[in-house]
């Protein structure tokens, strides 16, 4: 195709300027049009884009990554996040987070300081061709922290409960390992007939709840907060009834 043009351009050039100007101008047009490779996202760019509305979750001792894909429609297209510490100024592979086909990942192994800053990065890929990466603000593990709730055992009397509270997280390490003993607890509790007049008390993680009636079920939760700002969520709801009032069974026997 150039060398017609050029022939044409030879054989007309006594047309004068414009002929010229003209057959130029058509050449330049086969040129740019018969190069695609030249456009820029073939030419070393990228035309996926960066996952959307990254978020960063945290409860107790698990660590989780979120995001949005930026173009639903395209298939085949994988995730991979990096980290960076304030010391070390190489990002580094994030474990649980490499060549993720889903939007979610899980970097609880991550093994760092939970009181030092680290970033985030995460970007698309699909085979060779790669997103710009979408940063994540500086941040540390204790600050994302959120308390997640109690384990909760009850035993039953006449006319109390008694409740045995487990700390959120980890026992011996993890997340709140230097302050399971701040916890503090409150409860709500109520008659499983009624769905209203609940009473609201703070417990200790061993302790009884007194002035209940006795054959009566009743259903409480539990969460934790850690002073000043953390205030955890709910337990799941637990409920038991409470034993024979003790006098009525000894009237019962004479």
């Amino acid at each position: 195709m150039l060398v017609e043009v050029t022939e044409d351009v030879t054989s007309l050039a006594s047309g004068g300027p414009q002929t010229m100007f003209a057959l130029l101008g058509a050449t330049t047009l086969v040129l740019v049009a018969g190069v695609p490779w030249m456009l820029p996202a073939a030419a070393g760019g990228t035309n996926l884009k960066s996952p959307q509305n990254v978020e960063v979750y945290i409860v107790d001792d698990t660590f989780i990554l979120r995001w949005d894909r930026s173009s639903p429609s395209v298939r085949n297209v994988t995730f991979s996040a990096d980290y960076q510490t304030l010391e070390n100024d190489t990002w580094l592979k994030l474990p649980g987070c490499q060549s993720i086909a889903n939007t979610k990942c899980n970097f609880s192994s991550l093994e760092l300081n939970i009181y030092e800053e680290i970033k985030l990065r995460i970007r698309a890929e699909e085979g060779n061709n790669t997103s710009p990466w979408h940063y994540v603000d500086s941040f540390t593990l204790f600050g994302k922290a959120q308390i997640g709730p109690p384990k909760v055992h009850l035993e039953a009397e006449d006319k109390a409960i008694i409740i045995n509270i487990t700390p959120p997280g980890t026992k011996d390490h993890g997340m709140w390992s230097l302050d399971s003993s701040s916890f503090t607890y409150s409860l709500e509790i109520w008659k499983n007939s009624s769905s209203g007049d609940r009473r609201t008390e703070t417990v200790y993680p061993r302790d009884k709840i007194y002035k209940l009636s006795p054959e009566t079920t009743y259903c409480l939760k539990v969460k934790a907060r850690l002073l000043p700002r953390k205030i955890g969520v709910f337990s799941p709801v637990y409920c038991i009834k409470t034993t024979v009032y003790l006098f009525v069974s000894l009237c019962n026997l004479i």
